[in-house]
């Protein structure tokens, strides 16, 4: 049975604040707990009006306290924005907290589109996309006591603590063949993001298998399907649903970025020429939108066509209620089984 997880991207709506986003992450959390899902995993962006998770080290930790049974990571830490050794001694210090539960995922973009937030995070001159970025990678691996530096590397005597620790699982994300190689030849699990590149996720998925050298005894090559998914009541409903995120990426594509419209909002808007024309750069082929067993379908033939042992999915749905409830349609609609025991925020959700 295919194994399913939700990657939060704490999605701002007009009329609240990027504040009430990120705290309904805790309200999201606390709702997909019990229902089946193996990961909540939290996205790192910046100067983006659409999405405020901005500091997923920060939220990870307050969510694995508000929960008890998903695992809580990071979808992903960008390196190029930080220090190895303190993503580290985060993800070390976090797995000392919550034994068990946490998640490493790590990428090599800025998470954001503009210049002057990117020369803001001060990244190294020789930390380009390539190389740079492989180089923090085998560093974060080695101070976290993975794969080891080369004795005569300068950093090969560094150990991150606190001690008596292991790092916790740790995952290349990325939507090309290249990150699928990366992580291939470290030994990682991979997550790929096939709404940004479809056409390219089968490859890079039998890549990755094929090229899997483990880093610790007993690793498997574990590959993860990136989807956008919106389960409404009926394919009717779905589609109304998703109208704000659709809009809200068109119009980041035509140069005006913003929080999500109301559904209503959203299905009366009137399209400008230049969002037209964005749209076509919004690729739709690695959606599942529609009802219960329209989405099922869906889902079940991306992840036949790709041999992903794991679908991890955002849903950035204007109503908070509506984007619970389709997580809540989704966990039924492909067989999530509902945990054991008693609901310990039984009564605290809206």
């Amino acid at each position: 049975m295919t194994v399913f997880s939700v990657l939060d991207q704490a999605p701002t709506r007009a009329g609240t604040s990027g504040a009430q986003a990120i705290r309904e992450v805790e309200l999201l959390a606390r709702h997909i707990d019990p229902l089946g899902f193996a990961r909540f995993w939290i996205a790192e962006h910046h100067a983006m009006g659409g999405v405020a998770s901005t500091a997923p080290e920060v939220l990870i930790g307050h969510i694995a306290s508000a929960t008890s049974r998903v695992r809580v990571g990071s979808g992903g830490m960008l390196l190029p924005n930080h220090r190895p050794i303190h993503v580290a001694e985060q993800f070390l210090t976090l797995e000392a907290l919550h034994p068990g539960r946490i998640d490493l995922g790590v990428g090599r973009s800025e998470g954001a589109t503009d210049e002057a937030t990117v020369r803001a995070f001060m990244r190294p001159d020789d930390n380009d996309h390539g190389s740079g970025f492989e180089r923090q990678l085998d560093e974060l691996l080695a101070f976290g006591g993975v794969r080891a530096l080369a004795a005569e590397h300068p950093l090969a005597s560094v150990h991150a603590g606190p001690a008596g620790v292991r790092l916790p699982p740790v995952f290349l994300l990325g939507s090309t063949p290249r990150s699928a190689a990366t992580a291939a030849r470290r030994g990682l699990g991979y997550g790929f993001a096939a709404y940004t590149n479809p056409d390219a996720v089968a490859d890079a998925l039998a890549l990755y298998r094929a090229r899997f050298t483990p880093a610790r005894p007993g690793d498997r090559p574990h590959a993860i399907l990136g989807l956008k998914v919106i389960v409404g009541q009926d394919d009717e409903h779905a589609e109304a649903l998703a109208m704000p995120w659709h809009l809200a990426l068109v119009r980041h594509r035509a140069g005006v970025p913003g929080p999500m419209m109301s559904v209503e909002d959203a299905l009366r808007h009137r399209w400008s020429e230049a969002e037209r024309a964005a749209e076509a750069k919004v690729d739709r082929r690695a959606d599942a939108v529609g009802g219960p067993d329209r989405a099922a379908d869906r889902i079940a033939m991306l992840v036949e066509a790709t041999g992903a042992d794991e679908v991890i999915v955002s849903s950035n749905l204007f109503d908070p209620v509506d984007r619970r409830g389709s997580y809540t349609r989704l966990a039924a609609a492909v067989g999530l089984q509902r945990q054991p025991g008693p609901d310990p925020w039984a009564g605290v959700l809206p």
